[in-house]
């Protein structure tokens, strides 16, 4: 009798119950990106030149170290405004150059050197024993990316 009260109670319980089937529905959707591209620099440092009038071997320009940070596989190519200069203060022709002239990004910052070259045997202007090309008014250069 026991047995068949379980019985019918579980089945009593199972009918009041009224068991649901659970069922779910999906759906898909797509996430879109636009993606900016973009190249950061650092301001390059100076360059530098130390020259002695009519000096015998060339003068390097020391200094003129920058990096550019650009998008993953975005390639650019860098310029400066000009090569060949003859600054107005101190009359000495110098040549500016680029350690490389393009690039591909990385994501990562890549360094990079504004070189200078200095001709030998120039003359040079300074009414003292030692100048400055502080008041020159073209010594600014301007270095460009462009991606």
């Amino acid at each position: 009798m026991k047995k068949l009260l379980l019985i019918a109670l579980l089945g009593f319980v199972e009918a009041g119950t009224g068991v649901a089937n659970a069922a779910t529905a999906t759906g898909t959707f797509n996430v879109n990106i636009t993606l900016t591209s973009v190249c950061q620099l650092t301001a390059p440092a100076d360059v530098n030149f130390a020259y002695t009038s009519f000096q015998v071997g060339a003068a390097t320009g020391t200094g003129g170290a920058f990096s550019v940070q650009c998008t993953n596989s975005l390639p650019y190519t860098m310029a400066l405004d000009q090569t060949s200069v003859t600054d107005n203060a101190v009359n000495l022709a110098y040549t500016l150059g680029l350690s490389a002239a393009v690039g591909t990004g990385t994501g990562s910052a890549q360094a990079f050197t504004v070189t200078g070259n200095m001709a030998a045997a120039q003359a040079g202007t300074c009414a003292t024993a030692s100048c400055t090309n502080t008041a020159a008014s073209n010594k600014t250069r301007t270095l460009t990316i462009t991606y």
